[in-house]
């Protein structure tokens, strides 16, 4: 009985880490398709012209949307009944403290810049920028009290096989689409550094994601590397 008990209780576990894992791959795809979405609309009527806002070469998603949702979900998924002003500075600061991380590793690993609001007004330093941590608070208490709930309720792991091995299938084309992408960002930094290709995988990163070719998909991006 008492081993019964027991095979029952990490059945249970297994169960809910898997429903977890599910509600976060779908937030991950959800805000950074989302994200992309927004971006591309938001240089459209700022710039004037189309600027796609993806962070992966085979998929139009932007990772640090997905990964900034990701980590909003967790971190307030128990903050559900605080107050809203406590929810708006919490949401405010991650947000404001996830951009500006991402900005500096980007520019320290990477030696490039993806966004930069030195030009706007109320900025800190180049990679925050204070009406945006605004809007994210606001947002965050949208998210708090009415996302949320919808995915937690919506956003369970699916009981048919069929279904589970198409989400598989989809979990592994993001990985290998954005390993991919990350690759061939590190190797144009590489080359930009005038390291000449010594592997076959540097030949063919050189054949088909050149400078010019990553610079198309990611058209704000700015090297900061001298000379280039």
């Amino acid at each position: 009985m008492e081993k019964a008990l027991m095979i029952r209780k990490e059945n249970t576990k297994r169960g809910a880490d898997a429903n977890t894992f599910y509600k976060l791959f779908w937030i991950y795809i959800i805000c950074g398709t989302l994200g992309f979405v927004i971006e591309t609309i938001w240089c459209w009527i700022d710039f004037r012209h189309f600027s796609s806002r993806t962070s992966d070469l085979f998929f139009p998603i932007s990772w640090v949307w997905g990964l900034g949702g990701v980590i909003l979900y967790l971190a307030t998924m128990k903050n559900r009944w605080n107050h809203g002003l406590y929810i708006f500075l919490k949401c405010a600061c991650l947000s404001a403290g996830f951009e500006f991380l991402c900005g500096y590793l980007g520019e320290y690993v990477l030696e490039v810049t993806f966004w930069d609001y030195s030009a706007m007004p109320l900025h800190i330093g180049r990679f925050v920028n204070l009406p945006f941590c605004f809007m994210w608070g606001v947002f965050g208490i949208i998210w708090v009290r009415k996302i949320c709930p919808v995915i937690d309720q919506k956003c369970e792991k699916p009981e048919k096989t069929v279904t589970q091995w198409i989400l598989k299938i989809f979990l592994m084309f993001i990985l290998l689409t954005q390993l991919i992408t990350g690759i061939a960002l590190f190797r144009m930094h590489t080359r930009q550094l005038g390291k000449e290709a010594d592997s076959r995988i540097d030949y063919v990163l050189d054949h088909y994601f050149s400078d010019q070719m990553l610079q198309s998909f990611f058209p704000k991006m700015k090297g900061i590397v001298p000379g280039k």
